[in-house]
């Protein structure tokens, strides 16, 4: 299934703010940091599918640039190819506005993401709009690897 494909099958509605803690608790739930989820400038979706929501995910966009994160499956709809789709609607959707490069950041899907097509990026050659994010810069550890790949435009 091509990227367009599997991005179509998901339906990316921007996160309603009673959402936001259940955004929150998956999030912690997986381990992953939830504290920056207010931030201006971060763009946060639940993901639909048949009228369910199976996960979520959010973007930052820095001009040609993008950072993919915040992105969860919901423990019931793992292992079908969600979190797959989730990452293809967010390239999808960072096209849409604007940016032609997405980065994302691991401490431990790194073989994950590079089945996706990403590859990891010395933070020595990455964007400084995207190595200042609270995500780079703060919340995930310095051994995170960076990764990156052209959006779908």
């Amino acid at each position: 299934m091509t990227d367009a494909r599997a991005a179509a099958s998901l339906r990316a509605m921007p996160l309603a703010p009673g959402q936001l803690p259940a955004l929150r608790e998956a999030l912690r739930g997986c381990g992953l940091p939830a504290d920056d989820l207010e931030a201006g400038g971060v763009i946060l979706f639940a993901l639909e599918e048949d009228g369910f929501i199976v996960g979520y995910g959010g973007l930052e966009i820095y001009g040609d640039d993008a950072l993919i994160r915040s992105i969860v499956v919901l423990p019931a709809h793992r292992r079908r190819g969600v979190g797959r789709r989730i990452v293809a609607r967010l390239l999808a959707e960072a096209a849409r506005l604007g940016a032609s490069r997405a980065y994302l950041l691991t401490t431990d899907a790194r073989a994950y993401f590079e089945a996706l097509g990403f590859a990891v990026v010395d933070r020595r050659d990455a964007p400084p709009a995207i190595l200042t994010t609270r995500q780079a810069s703060a919340l995930c550890p310095a051994a995170a690897a960076l990764m990156a790949k052209p959006t779908t435009r």
